[in-house]
């Protein structure tokens, strides 16, 4: 069973009641002897977020290069699938990649995925038409599934518990800055050569990884076998059939179901169709079955079965910390994939400044992420602050934040105040990223440990897509009826396209149109001041009467 809510402190002695709780950090018993430590920790490590760099700056790397592709490619009506199918993979196989490590090892899977990866991601550079490129998109979202989950976990068993702040302040800070530069290394890539080499660029860093893990990664990876013995859990095994009962499918396939479309009925409505037409209204009622079905068959599966093992279990649920751990995660992806991407778009479609430039007006926010990461798990690694006072911390700066981007002019010119702004919320997500990676050893059982910290990247990941396909239907809604009471039906529907054709207008009909747009950007900070503020009553349910520590050296 996970913690139990009311009283507990990890680490701290529990009565017989409660003795099988996760009262201890992951690896406390485990010798320090047997850890990576000296040259072959460093090269691992680099070889790890090497790794981790590839597959998460492809998340938003293809952002300034879709008008290239389509350019050469055509077929510029589907073009919202090269982002829509990595992301749809990428999102739905998270948690199935960590179970079936825990059942395989996490080497071979983590070779797995990173090779599925790299391969597809030649593949995108060497497509011939746009069907194929989204394709291979779909296959290398899947691979880096595996790639993001993985990395996140080995990293947590590569090295004590009392060296979880400095790794987790590096992975976070890895994690952010490839998301943030990914388009400006995109755009440059487009600016000096072909759009191809966004996805060529993935082969020789996956290639140089690859090489690395199979190096200097054992085979066993360090600590799997007192993991088991620890937490009374088989052995990583060899794939056979038996191995098979393990693994559960039936909760694999519901989650991935559920998630999957979710995701696609909120895409289809972002994309301008009605929530009560066909390819919305039906998705959205069978994920929500699927979702229901999801949750039984976990308590099922857990209470009442000894094979399979469950994907996500039911103690999991049960847990009003667990439960608190995955609601932050979800609305901490939703701020930080909206202002990712909607701050740089306000900035080119009511500013009018290139896609570069846009992309540089968000450093504020993109440096603060992963130096809010760093300074909370630095600060909790260090002394005896309890991590949870950094979770309420990041939601004020979150609503600060937001509350004032929502308020941003609508006139042509730069408001400066709003990089103030962007510093604000950026530190709160960053807090949030690296408190919330941290705490999950700490929360989680051991034999848990893959489980949970898949879940806190799949959730994060889901919110961020989830509610980024609302806000932006909400917006598409709001500014189109504004818009047609200056622009012909034609124009409207070209604009929402491609805002490239603002230009075109005459100079009073481009300022009515910046303003509308710019109404419409405020709108959606204003809904993320909602999801800063449900952080808190989110982080409530993390409380305990004796917090929840993180173990000094």
């Amino acid at each position: 069973m996970l913690q139990d809510t009311t009283n507990v402190s990890v680490g701290s002695k529990h009565d017989e009641e409660t003795s099988d709780i996760a009262d201890e950090a992951i690896g406390e018993k485990i010798p320090d002897s047997e850890y990576l430590t000296g040259w072959k920790l460093h090269v691992l490590s680099a070889a790890l977020l090497l790794a981790l760099f590839a597959v998460q700056m492809e998340a938003t790397i293809v952002s300034t290069s879709v008008i290239a592709i389509t350019n050469e490619l055509r077929g510029f009506s589907i073009s919202s699938w090269i982002f829509t199918g990595f992301l749809l993979t990428y999102s739905g196989f998270v948690i199935i990649w960590a179970k079936l490590s825990d059942i395989y090892g996490r080497k071979p899977l983590l070779l797995a995925s990173l090779f599925i990866f790299t391969a597809f991601s030649g593949g995108c550079g060497a497509a011939q038409t746009l069907t194929q490129l989204i394709v291979c998109r779909c296959l290398q979202g899947l691979g880096a599934s595996g790639v993001y989950s993985l990395v996140i976990i080995i990293f947590f068993e590569m090295v004590p518990p009392h060296a979880f702040p400095k790794y987790t302040a590096i992975v976070t800070m890895s994690i952010t800055m490839s998301t943030t530069f990914g388009p400006l290394i995109g755009g440059a890539i487009n600016n000096h050569t072909t759009w191809r080499w966004v996805f060529l660029l993935n082969c020789p860093l996956g290639a140089l990884s690859l090489l690395g893990l199979i190096i200097l990664m054992p085979t066993v990876f360090p600590n799997q076998r007192y993991l088991a013995q620890l937490s009374n859990n088989p052995p990583p095994a060899k794939f056979s059939l038996q191995s098979l009962n393990r693994v559960d499918g039936l909760g694999a396939m519901l989650l991935l179901g559920a998630g999957v479309l979710l995701i696609t009925a909120l895409q289809q409505a972002a994309d301008g169709k009605s929530f009560a037409a066909a390819v919305v209204l039906p998705l959205l009622v069978i994920s929500g079955v699927m979702w229901v079905a999801f949750v039984g068959w976990s308590w099922f599966v857990t209470t009442k079965r000894t094979l399979p093992e469950p994907i996500f279990p039911w103690r999991f649920i049960k847990s009003r910390v667990c439960i608190g751990l995955v609601f932050n995660t979800f609305f901490t992806g939703t701020i930080i994939t909206v202002a990712t991407i909607q701050i740089p778009q306000r900035f080119q479609t009511v500013n009018g400044d290139s896609a570069f430039i846009a992309g540089t007006r968000l450093i504020p926010f993109s440096i603060m992420v992963p130096m809010g990461a760093v300074i909370s798990a630095l600060i909790i690694g260090r002394t005896r602050i309890p991590p949870i006072y950094f979770l309420f911390a990041g939601g004020l700066l979150e609503v600060a934040g937001t509350a004032g981007l929502c308020v941003t002019p609508t006139t042509w010119k730069i408001w400066p105040p709003q990089y103030v702004f962007q510093i604000l919320a950026g530190t709160g997500v960053g807090f949030f990223n690296g408190t919330l990676t941290l705490l999950v050893p700490f929360i989680v059982e051991k034999r848990d440990l893959g489980v949970g910290t898949g879940a806190v990247a799949q959730f994060k990941v889901l919110g961020g897509m989830a509610i980024l396909a609302v806000v932006t239907s909400v917006m598409n809604r709001v500014i189109r009826s504004e818009l047609e009471r200056v622009l012909p039906t034609d124009q409207v529907q070209l604009l929402l396209e491609t805002t490239d054709v603002i230009t075109k207008f005459p100079p009073e009909i481009q300022e009515t149109v910046r303003h509308i747009f710019g109404r419409g950007y405020n709108l959606q900070m204003k809904i993320m001041i909602g999801f800063g503020a449900a952080q808190i009553p989110s982080t409530l349910l993390m409380w305990t009467k004796k917090p929840i520590m993180v173990e000094k050296k």
